[in-house]
């Protein structure tokens, strides 16, 4: 088979079964609604998947930036998912508690440069909603059936 235009990619992992990785591999192993390769794939995409076409570059910054939406809101219901499983609370006013980043990603600071805005970005708070930020990575169309 002409592997041409593949990514060749192959990963053995055989960690002990008394280990928090034996766990976490058997029950991706055993479970029965969502393929194994879906299960790992799945949280990777959210993950790393805008970090890596941020980092190949050659994406319309408008795709980029949709997608690392898409990335967090994925991340969110899957934390929403957790809090359900677990019976704790999540957070009404999430990201105005997690901690604010000193340093903003490199095309925020130059879209701030060139519009010769201020760069000091220390009272920067992210106050977007569950229903904002679905909204504005486009509402079903995310496929993330995997993380509920």
């Amino acid at each position: 088979m002409d592997k041409e235009g593949k990514v060749d990619f192959l990963w053995r992992y055989q960690p002990s079964k008394n280990t928090a990785d034996g766990v976490l591999m058997s029950y991706i192993k055993r479970n029965v609604f969502m393929p194994p390769r879906e299960m790992i794939l799945q949280p990777l995409r959210a993950y790393w998947l805008a970090l890596a076409y941020q980092e190949k570059g050659d994406i319309d910054p408008v795709l980029l930036e949709r997608m690392f939406r898409k990335a967090v809101y994925a991340l969110e219901k899957h934390a929403l998912y957790l809090c359900d499983q677990a019976g704790i609370d999540y957070p009404s006013n999430f990201y105005r508690e997690a901690p604010i980043p000193r340093t903003l990603p490199l095309h925020v600071k130059n879209a701030t440069v060139e519009n010769g805005a201020d760069a000091d970005f220390s009272n920067f708070q992210n106050s977007l909603t569950t229903d904002e930020l679905f909204e504005l990575v486009g509402g079903e169309e995310f496929d993330d059936s995997g993380f509920s």
